[in-house]
């Protein structure tokens, strides 16, 4: 399995359930250890990157702390990284950024599911990591706040201009947010396919119902199904 995520650039992963995406993410998060090959984050290991806290991770569950409120969450890697954070973000203008300034004060219960991830994205970026690595964060919302979602993970991303790695199960979620999508197949997990994506930036609500959008969401459902199929794409 080979998989190149330039500066810069956001790359999507899509497969069937079980293998292994979410478990490629952990691995280059350095919360999983390889058993064999090489992972390579920022030119250092994963147990290096880590330390120098070059990744910054957003789960399918925000894992926000109900006791705190939202600018507390946020700060709360700059409080565990102590004195080695290297010129973090300033919590409040992230929170700023992902539309939660007027709830900086809230508690996370008091918050809806998309507004709870817009502070896991927020708090994964107050280090200034090098990658964002996104793990179907939207995946337990409802269709409607994906979508919008969707749209302020873009704007949020092209402010930020991290490199991305995103796994989801959502091939439209996929094709709207890359620049690339990787494919991959069942047990045992290799990617088999990459589909660059031709959409234009920025992308708004409307790209979804364009031409371009539909044939390329068609191709890499192609490309999935011959990839579980084991037939070619």
């Amino acid at each position: 399995m080979t998989l190149e995520v330039h500066d810069h650039e956001f790359v999507a992963l899509v497969g069937p359930s079980g293998c292994g995406k979410s478990t490629l993410l952990r691995l280059v998060a350095d919360l999983d250890t390889a058993t064999t090959g090489a992972i390579v984050v920022g030119g250092r290991s994963p147990v290096d990157a880590r330390h120098e806290r070059l990744c910054g991770v957003v789960f399918q569950d925000p894992v926000l702390l109900p006791w705190l409120d939202v600018l507390a969450n946020v700060r709360l890697p700059m409080e565990v990284a102590g004195g080695g954070a290297a010129a973090p973000a300033d919590p409040m203008a992230l929170i700023e950024l992902v539309g939660l300034g007027r709830f900086a004060h809230a508690r996370t219960w008091q918050l809806s599911g998309g507004m709870r991830q817009r502070a896991a994205i927020a708090r994964a970026l107050v280090l200034r990591p090098q990658i964002l690595l996104l793990d179907e964060p939207f995946g337990a919302l409802d269709e409607i706040t994906r979508q919008r979602m969707n749209l302020e993970l873009l704007r949020i991303w092209s402010e930020r201009r991290t490199a991305a790695l995103m796994v989801t199960h959502s091939i439209g979620e996929a094709v709207f947010l890359a620049d690339r999508v990787l494919v991959m197949s069942p047990q045992p997990g290799r990617i088999v396919a990459e589909e660059a994506v031709p959409l234009p930036r920025p992308r708004a609500i409307e790209t979804f119902a364009s031409a371009d959008f539909l044939e390329c969401v068609s191709r890499v459902t192609r490309r999935l199904l011959g990839a579980v199929e084991g037939t070619p794409a």
